[in-house]
């Protein structure tokens, strides 16, 4: 079994990878993007300044035990006068920064009282912000790249080249299996693959550093993409994929032999749940369990 793990990105699908991974016995450390500018996050950046939290709260309560008391209340929404209603817990880090001073130390501060033992890292140790070129047009932020009729061509960062938490760097250079993602490709994934130092990390770690595809396309952000295209945005930021797991089945498989010919390992699974779109907490737990063991594929593999 393999024994360091980093996983980098943010949102949902970052979420369902470390609830699949929380009680695989292995040195876990998750990497999340701060970048987010919409919902809850949003607004209080906007009249709070400081970085985004709400990725990080989803990374703890995807960690923390399903009948941990203190997980369930930082999901619950509370109405705190002159910042409007938001859930608990991007209140409370937020209130963690000032006590501690520093978001990294704030919320290893609330995953020991969560009784979590992975390591939930901010990606970048100040604030930071998106920017996508689209055609002639320069977008600002993660919502108007996330939501951006015209495709996305480059990512870029404000600053040009934001700090990387070295704790960060450190367990990217360290684990023997990087996993980028699934999520939003420029918005989860690029947005923490993408830094200028990550990419170095990345291409220097002696990790296989695998990408979990989405099931399907996202409206705005990569609307009409295919597989192959999501991957070659990846390529095109500068980012190492060796191999890719998959669902042969979604709307975004790859076809027979395509991810060989390009030099990149191809791991078909079923992953997809009833819903379209959604991956299924234990069909990627067994993926995953059987790319952490370094097995080959066995019947849970399809295609």
């Amino acid at each position: 079994m393999i024994g360091r793990i980093a996983v980098l990105g943010g949102g949902h699908g970052l979420a369902a990878v470390l609830g699949a991974l929380r009680d695989v016995p292995c040195q876990l450390t998750a990497v999340v993007t701060i970048a987010d500018d919409g919902g809850s996050s949003g607004e209080l950046r906007r009249r709070c300044g400081g970085p985004a939290v709400g990725d990080l709260r989803r990374a703890l309560i995807a960690l923390a035990h399903d009948d941990a008391p203190l997980a369930r209340a930082l999901e619950r929404p509370v109405t705190v006068e002159h910042l409007g209603r938001h859930p608990l817990g991007n209140i409370v880090i937020r209130a963690l920064i000032d006590v501690f001073g520093d978001l990294e130390r704030g919320i290893a501060w609330l995953a020991a009282e969560l009784g979590i033992h992975t390591q939930v890292l901010p990606a970048t140790v100040a604030p930071l912000s998106l920017r996508g070129q689209a055609g002639r047009q320069v977008l600002e932020g993660e919502s108007a790249i996330g939501t951006s009729p015209t495709l996305i061509r480059r990512l870029r960062f404000v600053p040009e080249r934001p700090a990387v938490s070295e704790a960060a760097l450190a367990a990217v250079a360290e684990s023997d299996l990087v996993l980028l993602g699934p999520g939003s490709l420029f918005t989860s994934v690029l947005a923490v693959c993408a830094l200028p130092d990550m990419l170095a990390a990345l291409a220097a770690t002696a990790a296989r550093v695998t990408w979990i595809g989405n099931l399907q396309a996202e409206p705005g952000e990569t609307a009409n993409m295919s597989a192959r295209r999501h991957l070659s945005v990846l390529r095109r930021h500068g980012v190492r994929v060796d191999a890719v797991l998959y669902d042969p089945e979604s709307e975004l498989a790859f076809a027979p032999g395509e991810l060989l010919r390009q030099g990149v390992e191809a791991l078909p699974f079923a992953l997809q749940s009833e819903r379209r779109g959604v991956h299924d907490p234990q069909l990627l737990r067994v993926a995953l369990t059987e790319l952490l063991a370094e097995r080959p594929a066995t019947s849970t593999a399809v295609g």
